[in-house]
């Protein structure tokens, strides 16, 4: 079986949101962002349940949204934890308790509406595969690496360096397996379980992902978002496409 572990449990600091509800529910074409992302999870046959892990504060308001807008596959709803890391491992417990360990856990940020059928599919196809699969798209941008934000001594090559998306996927038995021995090593706060795998020696499968399956982190994205979702709306045809 696939399962889809959606991650809807940040603040989102960077919004500069003070006083307005967290990032997941910020409303596009007037719908919360994370019920845009549930629906792609709910139409899409190879998902058989989805796991949302949520701020404790927020599961009521998510229940009452999975209910009105008829997300019948959202048949858990769990409290995140205190870094991305261990809503992850949160998540992935609550499966361990009646999925099989060769079932595929596909997680994807709640904050990423515009994923598409394709990846969804590609990613279990190659995690079925190989293990796991990583979205990514290759640079287009040079890039550096800057320690203090203020000055940088060190570029990266262009032509092979990736910006890593969601979803990321796995058997849940090699995932709980590696995140596991990342806590054992000391590991507590990895940004996502690709940099997690490679720091544990694994090789990561490259999944093509698209430029459109942006992340609402800044309020700079909105604009992105609602441009996308304006096309969309008029040539749904295109999503699949651009």
């Amino acid at each position: 079986m696939n399962f889809a572990l959606i991650l809807a449990g940040g603040l989102g600091l960077r919004m500069n949101q003070a006083g307005e509800p967290p990032k997941q529910f910020f409303k596009l074409g007037g719908k919360p962002v994370l019920i845009h992302t549930l629906d792609k999870f709910e139409r899409h046959d190879e998902i058989d349940s989805v796991c949302v892990v949520c701020l404790p504060t927020w599961e009521p308001y998510l229940k009452e949204l999975i209910d009105f807008y008829g997300i019948r596959k959202a048949d858990r709803v769990l409290s995140g934890g205190e870094s991305r890391q261990m809503s992850v491992y949160n998540g992935l417990c609550a499966l361990e308790q009646d999925c099989g360990p060769d079932d595929i856990v596909v997680v994807h940020d709640g904050v990423r509406p515009f994923i598409t059928r394709e990846i969804i599919s590609k990613n279990i196809e190659i995690a079925l595969a190989f293990g796991n699969a990583m979205t990514s798209i290759r640079s287009t941008d040079s890039l550096i690496s800057s320690p203090d934000g203020q000055s940088a001594c060190t570029a990266m090559d262009r032509d092979s360096s990736f910006t890593v998306q969601t979803p990321q996927t796995y058997r849940l038995r090699y995932g709980l397996e590696l995140y596991r021995r990342a806590y054992e090593r000391g590991m507590n706060n990895t940004i996502n379980c690709c940099e997690m795998f490679i720091e544990l020696g694994e090789k990561v499968y490259i999944v093509n992902g698209r430029k459109t399956n942006v992340k609402l982190t800044t309020p700079d994205d909105i604009a992105y978002l609602k441009a996308l979702h304006a096309i969309f709306q008029e040539n749904p045809e295109e999503e699949d496409v651009l």
